[in-house]
């Protein structure tokens, strides 16, 4: 379970917790324990418990969570720690906060197992149908999907209540009339959208207690889910768990033509048209993506494969692209200039989720696909330069080797200032640092290594001891070799300047194939 969603439940439950420390941590919570006097290894995954007569150093460098209650400390010493600090006061029943802390964990590990079974249903490729018959299985309730037609587009077989009025709509395919009445009497629909999320409400039809959410595709509601209180009492965590599974059923039916393909063509041509002429009026622009549902964020991001990528790829155009939209949710796609480009929009100061990267790198690894992702920009006209970066990023990834599916630009960028300068002066090897030429013929020469142990010394500032591990030799080999460098080069890599130099020498090698 991630860190801020156990602290917003324990507020929920009347807490008041003050954070210190790394106040970004969003690790993934399993385990919680004590903390021991003096200890030195923490995991990430786990979360620790004390006093505050016992906290750990501000000098730890590993990085984890930490529940802390007792006299106030001077919490300031933490400011730049590795880890994160959460501070419950001096009142707080230490036994009361780890039992509250590990009643949330294992509730909410049962909602992480759950959503690992609906994704795999998700990804299964048997539909709406088996999504929402794994999930009946999961809640133990009988669930039910609806358009806004008030059409049942799926209604769970595991479970059916033994019910005369859900019996006569099921048999009919849709919401009966009195049900449609009972719906709007109790402006259910509107509950449901001020909610944002799953809305529990007693159906005097049946006299059963329903959970209802809605279905949206790329931010416009589409549906209903409705789950009733037939064989098992809702559990407290329920609405969360049923709200994710709402998520799913969207990303389901996104795959049907007959909710994606309108809209997906409208966004299409929108995006193509965007990087086609650019210098439209981007309030205009804004305005029409608002128009059509998207919710444009702070940070906006380019992909891009090109042609030559998925033309190598036995996966068909329309099946890439489907699977992308499933992996990059929120985001626009079109296919122009012969590529697959999508606009990623995220909010500000985030990127890709790992959740999102791992699912992107293993679904390209596994096409052979080469993606380009550009650095983030803010204003949707200069979508057309980020594009070629995106671009580019594939290019100079190819030409470099490198095996990775997903290509940044940001690792990139100076070997495109490289490519620029080969245009105008073919000799680029001549940028290369005398000193560094000079180890490489020694290298040469002396059939020695010295080029690639200086390239791992400068990869690894001030950690010789893993350059020695990662080289395969004694630290003390290393200290030679690097007194042996420092006379050859003529320099003591003592300043910014000296590993700059250098590391811009090494990108100029590896470009021209020298290394």
């Amino acid at each position: 379970m991630e860190y801020h969603i156990l602290l917003n439940r324990l507020r929920k439950n009347g807490w008041h917790p003050q954070i210190f420390g790394q106040l970004n941590s969003n690790n993934d919570l399993i385990n919680i324990r004590i903390l021991v006097k003096k200890q030195k290894r923490f995991e990430p995954s786990t979360l620790y418990l004390t006093s505050t007569e016992l906290m750990p150093s501000p000098k730890a460098e590993s990085i984890f969570t930490l529940f802390c209650y007792g006299k106030p400390i001077d919490f300031s010493i933490y400011q730049e720690s590795a880890f994160n600090i959460t501070y419950f006061g001096e009142d707080v029943s230490p036994d009361a906060l780890f039992n509250t802390s590990l009643e949330n964990l294992t509730e909410l590990h049962q909602v992480t197992s759950g959503m690992h079974i609906l994704l795999n249903a998700l990804f299964s490729g048997n539909g709406l149908q088996y999504l929402v018959d794994t999930a009946s299985h999961l809640f133990e309730n009988p669930i039910y999907v609806v358009d806004l037609q008030n059409k049942y587009l799926a209604i769970s077989s595991g479970i059916v209540p033994d019910n005369k009025f859900f019996s006569v709509e099921s048999a009919s395919g849709y919401i009966s009339e009195a049900g449609i009445q009972s719906i709007r009497a109790n402006n259910l629909d509107e509950k449901v959208r001020m909610n944002k999320g799953a809305y529990y409400y007693v159906n005097e039809l049946v006299n059963k207690g329903m959970l209802v959410d809605a279905i949206h595709i790329q931010g416009i509601e589409v549906g209903h889910v409705m789950m009733m209180e037939y064989e098992h009492p809702f559990r407290e965590f329920d609405s969360d768990f049923f709200h994710r599974f709402c998520e799913l059923v969207s990303i389901e039916m996104q795959k049907d033509p007959a909710y994606a393909s309108n809209k997906g063509v409208m966004y299409s041509y929108f995006l193509s048209d965007l990087l086609k002429n650019p210098e439209e009026n981007i309030v205009q622009v804004s305005e029409r993506l608002t128009s059509l549902g998207y919710d444009l964020k702070e940070y906006l991001y380019i992909l891009a494969i090109p042609s030559t990528s998925y033309h190598l790829s036995n996966t068909r155009l329309d099946v890439i692209t489907n699977h992308l939209r499933t992996i990059l949710t929120g985001s626009i796609y079109a296919v122009y200039e012969d590529s697959i480009v999508f606009l990623i929009s995220k909010k500000r100061y985030s990127g890709l989720s790992e959740y999102e990267l791992t699912r992107l790198t293993d679904f390209l690894s596994a096409n052979d696909l080469k993606a380009g992702f550009s650095n983030f920009f803010e204003s949707l006209k200069d979508a057309p330069r980020f594009y070629k970066q995106a671009l580019k990023a594939v290019s100079l990834g190819t030409k470099l080797n490198d095996a990775s599916p997903l290509c940044y630009y940001s690792d990139y960028y100076m070997y495109e200032m490289l490519e620029l300068y080969e245009k105008s002066d073919t000799e680029i090897r001549f940028l290369i640092h005398p000193g560094l030429m000079q180890l490489y013929y020694y290298d040469q020469e002396k059939n020695s290594d010295l080029v690639r142990t200086l390239k791992d010394y400068l990869e690894f500032p001030g950690q010789p001891a893993k350059v020695a591990a990662n080289l395969h030799i004694h630290k003390n080999t290393l200290l030679y070799r690097m007194g042996k460098i420092k006379e050859i080069t003529g320099c003591q890599f003592k300043c910014g300047g000296d590993y700059m130099n250098f590391n811009f020498s090494f990108n100029i090698m590896e470009y021209l194939k020298m290394i």
